[in-house]
């Protein structure tokens, strides 16, 4: 037994007293602590080494407050003191001393009834590995065991540091395929010739794993599922597919189809046709339109893949694909003006990593929308203040 998979806010109280009642022993999981770490170099060097082992290997929780006997515990033993202090006291830590920092690092406070409260800290299973304790001059890697914690030897190094590149590869390969798809037709619903923007949004621990998404009990559930990337339209229709479900509708401009499809390996897939100008049917795109959309949308997929446990970090790419040349549309002080065309079948914008599900998505994507105002000549992306802030309408 193990609490790694109930989310962090959702632990109680009762939930530690479960581990007391299972006796469930310290593990490739779990790690429990009578009292904090302090504040000697020595305690810093072990919390730093807990955290390592923990994010190269399968991620855990060191539950801080709780008496062991032989590695199971037998009783709570709340800390005292200011809870909050203390979770910054320790993330100032990890993030000072490990190198890469670990994204997603959490710790909490879970309140006991009888005072005081324990700690825990979530070192999730990192996709970015090796971390390595840098701090004071250290220059150690850890990973863990159903025994503790151990220094991998070089055979097991050479796995962590391949580890990255072969998902990003694999992440890459993925896209590549998928754009191709599209652009020879081979997409769920029949969509028009021409220039589309396509989003992907890929959990890495779930497309890791290799795994599979039950489409059926996630509709017999009720679960949240993917809008088409230009959002719900009036014939929107859904249904599954070999790779899974499929959300599809006219899109709002009645230039085209927009759908978005959920894979089994808990990817989304948004696609939408591209606007045509009267008369000569050239693809264009507005600014502000598409950005718009691309973030409403990625708010969406985000919130699927919350509601089906998928995890964290999550990737997501934009790209523009085409068969024909196309133009981008922006304001003038009266009509618009179309500036390119932009002539290439596939412009894949820069990735953006989502790695919180408070994240500021709009934030996130600025880097991205940069480069695809570049890509027609403008210095930069103007749906942001002169700060960096989001203009935009979406919610």
């Amino acid at each position: 037994m193990a609490l790694i998979d109930i989310p962090l806010d959702r632990i109680t109280e009762q939930d530690l007293a479960g581990l007391i009642e299972a006796a469930a022993p310290e593990s490739l999981y779990i790690d429990y602590k009578r009292q904090s770490y302090g504040d000697k170099e020595s305690d810093h060097a072990e919390f730093l080494a807990d955290l390592s082992s923990f994010a190269n290997t399968a991620g855990g929780d060191v539950i801080i407050g709780m008496i062991e006997n032989k590695g199971a515990p037998t009783k709570i033993a709340p800390l005292t003191g200011n809870a909050d202090d203390e979770q910054r006291r320790l993330e100032a830590i990890a993030r000072t001393g490990l190198e890469p920092r670990i994204r997603n690092l959490h710790v909490r406070a879970i309140p006991i009834s009888a005072g005081g409260y324990v700690l825990i800290v979530r070192a999730p299973r990192s996709y970015l590995p090796p971390h390595r304790v840098t701090y004071r001059g250290r220059n150690r890697f850890w990973a863990r065991a159903s025994s503790g914690k151990y220094e991998p030897n070089v055979e097991e190094l050479r796995h962590l540091f391949n580890e990255a590149p072969n998902l990003a590869e694999r992440v890459r390969l993925f896209r590549q395929d998928r754009i191709t798809r599209i652009l020879s037709g081979e997409t769920p619903i029949p969509l028009a010739q021409g220039a589309k923007i396509v989003l992907h949004v890929v959990p890495l621990p779930s497309f890791s794993d290799n795994r599979l998404v039950d489409i059926v009990s996630i509709l017999a559930a009720g679960t949240h599922v993917p809008l088409p990337l230009d959002g719900p339209g009036g014939l929107n229709q859904q249904g599954v597919n070999l790779d899974g479900y499929v959300n599809y509708a006219d899109n709002l401009s009645g230039s085209g189809w927009t759908y978005g499809q959920l894979f089994r390996s808990g990817i989304i897939e948004g696609v939408t046709d591209l606007e045509r100008r009267q008369g000569d049917g050239a693809a264009y795109l507005i600014g502000n339109v598409v950005a718009e959309k691309i973030v409403v949308a990625l708010r969406q997929y985000l919130s699927v893949l919350k509601s089906l446990d998928a995890g964290m970090p999550v990737y997501a790419f934009i790209s523009l694909c085409s068969t024909v040349p196309y133009y981008f549309r922006h304001g003038v002080v009266i009509g618009h003006q179309d500036a390119g065309p932009l002539v290439r079948q596939t412009l894949s914008l820069p990735e953006v990593i989502i790695d919180s599900d408070a994240a500021d998505v709009p934030a996130l994507l600025r880097p991205a929308f940069n480069v695809l105002w570049n890509a027609f000549g403008f210095l930069r992306c103007d749906i942001y203040d002169s700060h960096g802030r989001w203009r935009g309408t979406g919610p």
